[in-house]
């Protein structure tokens, strides 16, 4: 049912400090866009997140991940399963082009769990 990780998303209070580790001590090439800086690892992405966006996060865990992002190929099928387990995901909203189940972290060791799928 799930086929990829896709997104790691990670809350900083220094991005230029964030992005120089992910480049000094590993290596990988870092693109900074305003608030964030993304590290592809394969065909998923660390997002490394500063500002608005990650205060919430900070404020709560202060520098810490902020969101595991799975693609899978129907979240419909997902919510099933899971609620076959006991876990009752809801129902998918809409992000972009995406259809996402919001999992309560909870039910996934407390990591804030997206899994959505590309389904209109």
């Amino acid at each position: 049912m799930l086929k990829r990780l896709d997104t790691l998303e990670v809350a900083t209070f220094d991005l230029s400090d964030a992005a120089s580790i992910y480049e000094k001590n590993f290596g990988f090439q870092v693109k900074r866009e305003g608030d964030a800086a993304t590290v592809k690892v394969g065909g998923a992405e660390i997002k490394l997140r500063t500002g608005e966006v990650a205060a919430a996060a900070m404020t709560a865990n202060g520098e810490s991940m902020m969101g595991l992002w799975l693609e899978a190929d129907d979240v419909d099928r997902v919510a099933a399963a899971l609620k076959k387990a006991g876990i009752d995901a809801g129902v998918p909203g809409r992000d972009a082009d995406r259809r996402v189940l919001t999992i309560d972290p909870k039910h996934a060791n407390q990591v804030p769990l997206f899994i959505f799928d590309r389904k209109a």
